[in-house]
Formats: C-alpha cells, sequence, structure tokens
C-alpha cells in the first residue's frame, strides 16, 4: 500500500468496496431465502388453521398464498436492495420487478451478475416472463 499510487489506492479501495458490497448481497440473498421459506411455512399454518374451520383443502391454499405473497414481497424487496447497488431503481426498474413472482425473482437474483444497466435488468425480466409464457 506503501508504494502504490494515488489512483491505484484509489482502485484498491473501489474494488475492495464493491468486493464487500457482493459478499453482503450473496448473505442477503440466503437472508432472502429463509425469510421466504419462513413465510411458506408461516402460510402453511395459517392455511392449516383456516382450513380447520373452513375446509382442509381450501384454509391451506389459502394459507400457502398469503405465506407466498408475503415471502415475495420480502424478496422482491431485498432483490430491489440489490439491483440499487448497481444500478439507480426508479418507477420502471420496481415495476419491471413487479411482473416476476417468488420462483422468478428468485431466478432473477441467481442473474444477478449479467445486470449491470437499468436495460440489463429489462432484458432479463423479459427473458423470465417469457419463459412463463412457453410453459
Amino acid at each position: 500500500m506503501i508504494r502504490m499510487t494515488e489512483e491505484q489506492r484509489a482502485e484498491f479501495l473501489r474494488s475492495t468496496s464493491l468486493d464487500i458490497a457482493l459478499m453482503r448481497t450473496r448473505f442477503d440473498e440466503i437472508d432472502e431465502q429463509k425469510i421466504y421459506e419462513k413465510g411458506q411455512r408461516i402460510g402453511k399454518k395459517i392455511g392449516e388453521c383456516i382450513g380447520r374451520r373452513q375446509g382442509e383443502h381450501i384454509g391451506r391454499q389459502q394459507g400457502e398464498l398469503i405465506g407466498e405473497r408475503k415471502g415475495e414481497v420480502r424478496q422482491r424487496m431485498m432483490l430491489q436492495q440489490m439491483l440499487s447497488i448497481r444500478i439507480p431503481m426508479g418507477q420502471k426498474e420496481a415495476e419491471l420487478l413487479q411482473q416476476l413472482n417468488g420462483d422468478e425473482l428468485l431466478l432473477l437474483s441467481e442473474r444477478y451478475e449479467r445486470i449491470k444497466i437499468s436495460e440489463d435488468l429489462a432484458e432479463q425480466v423479459h427473458q423470465i416472463v417469457n419463459q412463463r409464457a412457453h410453459r
């Protein structure tokens, strides 16, 4: 570090900061998945309670849906925070994320490295939505 030029030190610090941000993002992805799974478990429990009163089948579906929605909201929020490290997250970008369900949000987070600018995000969302349409 002592013999580095000012420019080399600045680049080293930028690189280190980026590495730390990426590591934090990875931990956030793991946390987000745990939150999503917990939402599903809670949703199933809620569904079972409702199911006892209104019929097992209907209650389980409702509970799972509630859990999935809560998980998706958190998952979408975490992904939006991750992406904001790389690109400015405005209304357009938020609307793109709204198009995706929980599994698709997870798929997009796996494609995080491919997203460098807003247009990359739009392209990835478009590809994922097209895959859904072809299923």
